[in-house]
């Protein structure tokens, strides 16, 4: 009984994830109910937990698929080759949808290393492939600087978070992505948000295919793109307020050193 409280007390109390996507985004997730806790005691008494993680699944490979293509999508936008560009970011995209339909659906794809190597994948390729769209002058440089900007923001608020639930400071346990202590779930604003920029990628890429740069709707749409970055980008700072008010105002690392 002793081993199974502690057991239950070792694992993280929730979790933080930062919501940039409507399913994979950057975030502090761990995915402790797809993995077994196990303790094992010896002669001194010492507990060891042993977590096995399956990583040949085909999500994981689905997610790598994506962080390959990432490169050659910025690579094609960058040399004019749009066509090619919007078919590898479609497919690429297929993957993500995919490989998530699949560890919903099927339990023994779930993985930890799923849970951190998919929303790399997302942001290299909104983030390459944004930029790249950019730098050829396909999308404003005001739109560029709310999407990476949101970005940016939701990061150092959930590091902000993850400094402040820290028991014992240490650069390891700041980035470290199976621990965690206060989860912020994404809302239908993060959801639209990511639709539209993958929407306004797409538009950009087909805009000298279809010759759109002069159509109203395309930069209607982009403006409409950018109003919901800021709207989504003002909701997530409002619930990390509330989220640190929840934390304790300084980490008890801090607290610990000062008794010493």
């Amino acid at each position: 009984m002793k081993m199974m409280s502690r057991c239950r007390l070792q694992r993280p109390l929730c979790s933080v994830y930062l919501a940039a996507h409507s399913r994979a985004r950057l975030r502090f997730r761990y995915a402790s109910k797809y993995l077994n806790c196990r303790h094992t005691s010896n002669s001194s008494s010492t507990d060891n937990t042993h977590v096995k993680d399956n990583i040949y699944t085909i999500p994981n490979a689905l997610s790598l698929s994506r962080i390959i293509l990432s490169p050659v999508v910025a690579y094609s936008i960058v040399n004019g080759q749009h066509t090619t560009a919007l078919a590898l970011f479609g497919i690429a995209g297929f993957t993500d949808f995919l490989d998530g339909q699949i560890a919903r659906r099927f339990p023994s794809q779930r993985s930890l290393l799923g849970s951190i190597i998919d929303p790399i994948g997302d942001k290299l390729l909104m983030g390459m492939s944004t930029i790249s769209v950019w730098y050829t002058g396909l999308m404003p440089s005001w739109l560029l600087c709310i999407i990476l900007g949101r970005d940016i923001i939701l990061l150092t608020g959930g590091l902000a978070v993850k400094y402040q639930s820290l028991e014992k400071f240490t650069l390891k346990g700041l980035f470290n992505v199976t621990d965690g202590t206060i989860e912020v779930k994404p809302g239908w604003h993060g959801k639209l948000n990511m639709c539209l920029q993958l929407g306004a990628v797409i538009a950009c890429l087909s805009a000298p295919i279809w010759s759109l740069q002069d159509s109203p709707y395309f930069h209607n749409y982009l403006i409409l793109t950018g109003v919901m970055g800021v709207y989504s980008l003002v909701q997530y700072i409002l619930t990390y307020r509330n989220v640190m008010g929840k934390v304790r105002s300084k980490p008890a690392w801090m607290d610990e050193s000062k008794k010493t």
